[in-house]
Order: C-alpha cells, then structure tokens, then sequence
C-alpha cells in the first residue's frame, strides 16, 4: 500500500490504493492500527481535568446527587406545612399553639396570593415571554444549522482537495514504479549480458590455456 508525505505527515492514499477493497485487508489493518494504537503511550490533556467534582459549591445539589448515586429514595414531601389545622383539644387553650396556627394561616394565605400574582404575570407576559423564547431558540436553530452546513462544506472541500492531490501523487508514484521498473529490467538485462561475457572470457581464458600448452609440448 502506497504512502507519500507532503506535508510533514504521512497519510494514506484511499483514493488510489484499492488494496484495501481485498477481502481480509481492511481487517488486517484494523488489526495493525489496534497493535499500534496500545504502543502508543497515551497522554492526558492538561486542559481537561482527571476529575470533576459538581456542584461542590452547592450544598443541596451536592447531596441529592450524592444520594441518587447511592441509590436512596428522595424524601417524601412535607405536607403538614400547607394544612390548615386547629390546635387539638389538649392545646386548644394554648395562646402559642393558637399563634403557631395563625401564623401558618397567613404564611398559606400569603403563599396563596404568590400564586395568584405569578398567574396573573403569566397571563399578561406569559404568552410574549413564550414567543421571544421561541424566538431565541429558532435563531440559535439557525445559527447551529448554518455551522453545520459550513463545516460539511469544509468537509466537502477538504475531501475534494485531498482527492486532488492523492490523484497527483498517484500519477508521480505510477510513473516512478513505471521507471523503476524499466531500471530493474534493465538492471536484470545488465546482469545477464555481464554474467554471458564472464562466461565468453572464462571460456576464452581456457582456450587460450589449451593453445599455451600445445604450442610448449610442439615445442
């Protein structure tokens, strides 16, 4: 599989390779990528914290989240607080239970005009409240949406460029294997003329013992 590196990192070439399209390849280099990948050693990003601690400066919140992750049912709502009753028969001549039991009659008459104020706003700025909120969220739609076709389009063009450039490098690749395959038979071919003239000249040097020795025995 072809690598080239152009920019100072090197990356694949999925437009040209097509090894990849074999059976069994692309599950050997999942494999090779996974036997990588566990060499590497793994860095912890200073910027991200090894743990995160919520709601520690507030009290409430940080117990009930506590509390569900030991799995606790929450506590029942006190209800005795909204209940309008009398002092019972042992107190009833009581001024403090007496008071006690004013004192929640106002606090539910007073809780009860809360309730009637907050209808009242929500009636009259309610529904423009509701519409401006529609408003905002419509807008920021928009705005996510707008950055999500900016970015496929990034995408897109990135995708484009490198399949430009792949295409280029696997033009220049094809050529440099064309040559070098032309070099190597041509090295081969080389080697084999060479290895016929040292077998020509072993051949001759042999002659040329065999006439040296009949022309001394002739002599």
């Amino acid at each position: 599989m072809s690598n080239i590196d152009t920019t100072g990192v090197i990356d694949s070439l999925p437009y040209i390779d097509r090894e990849l399209e074999y059976e069994g390849m692309r599950a050997q280099v999942d494999r090779m990528i996974e036997l990588e990948m566990a060499k590497t050693k793994k860095r912890d990003l200073p910027q991200f914290p090894s743990r995160i601690e919520l709601f520690q400066e507030d009290p409430l919140l940080n117990f009930e989240l506590k509390r569900v992750s030991k799995g606790k049912a929450s506590q029942p709502i006190d209800s005795a607080r909204y209940q309008l009753e009398d002092p019972s028969e042992e107190e009833s001549n009581n001024f403090e239970a007496w008071e006690k039991a004013a004192h929640n009659s106002q606090a539910q008459l007073e809780h009860q005009n809360l309730r009637l104020c907050n209808l009242e706003l929500l009636q009259k700025f309610g529904g423009n409240a509701w519409r401006v909120h529609n408003f905002q969220l419509e807008y920021m739609i928009k705005q996510v949406e707008g950055e999500i076709a900016e970015k496929k389009k990034e995408i897109i063009d990135l995708n484009k460029e490198r399949k430009f450039e792949q295409n280029d490098a696997g033009e220049a690749l094809q050529r440099l294997e064309t040559k070098w395959t032309e070099l190597l038979g041509q090295t081969l071919q080389i080697e084999m003329a060479c290895s016929t003239l040292e077998s020509e000249l072993k051949q001759l040097k042999q002659h040329e013992e065999q006439l040296k020795q009949k022309l001394g025995e002739s002599n």
